[in-house]
């Protein structure tokens, strides 16, 4: 479903990302690990929109896409490291939703407040908390904001950056459980960032390894701890 053919990115002359190869099939869960700094975000933010290549394409669904336009826009959502940076200070948990249904012109009018109290009650976010602005929500609760809004969309593809860092263990816990979820009703393929290789065991089907700039080791998570190859997806491998 997503292509990336050679895809390179530089930031003050310094090489970042460099022919960057990957596929995703409809509803695979890929994982992204690398050391930090390593560039996991900045192909995530490459794949939105939030950054642009400087090389190569990306195609999505056998057409190739300008991230962050278009039809990609609404098919291709992310959630951010940190919820609250794609929550308005000023909506409430029901009015996220509900601008995301609106901006992409989803569902009857009328329909619209129904829709989005329903993601929140199906993402464990109750009644009482909907009419709560962000700073009134804890981490996991914006992050249940997040991912309703996110969904809202309809997306086909979700790419997540580290989507578990800023959440305490228990919050962590029961997130894996709500992304595995979202996984198994709705059929969406994900590609989840990760410096941690735990969540990722949990989550996904194959697992890439970003070394040097480069996808140093693609592989199924069933194979990973037997047969990678590469140094660093060894010593991960090591830490489980």
């Amino acid at each position: 479903m997503l292509k990336v053919r050679g895809l390179s990115k530089h930031f003050h002359g310094r090489e970042v990302l460099r022919g960057i190869d990957l596929s995703i099939a409809p509803g695979e869960v890929v994982g992204l690990i690398g050391r930090s700094g390593s560039g996991k975000s900045t192909l995530a933010r490459c794949l939105v929109g939030l950054e642009q290549i400087d090389a190569g394409n990306i195609s999505f669904a056998g057409s190739q896409i300008r991230p962050g336009h278009g039809s990609a826009r609404q098919q291709i959502q992310y959630l951010w490291q940190d919820p609250t940076q794609s929550l308005s200070p000023y909506l409430t948990a029901h009015g996220a939703v509900m601008e995301t249904l609106s901006g992409f012109g989803i569902g009857a009018p009328d329909k619209r407040r129904t829709r989005a109290a329903s993601l929140l009650d199906a993402l464990g976010l109750s009644s009482s908390l909907h009419a709560r602005r962000p700073y009134a929500l804890s981490g996991g609760q914006c992050q249940r904001v997040a991912l309703a809004k996110a969904l809202a969309a309809k997306p086909r593809f979700l790419v997540l950056d580290e989507p578990l860092s800023s959440l305490d263990l228990t919050t962590q816990i029961n997130t894996i459980e709500l992304l595995r979820k979202v996984q198994s009703d709705t059929g969406l393929a994900m590609l989840i960032v990760s410096h941690d290789l735990a969540p990722l065991k949990q989550l996904a089907n194959r697992i890439l390894v970003l070394d040097d700039a480069r996808i140093a080791e693609d592989i199924p998570m069933q194979s990973f701890f037997e047969q990678a190859t590469h140094p660093l997806a060894r010593a991960y491998a090591k830490t489980l």
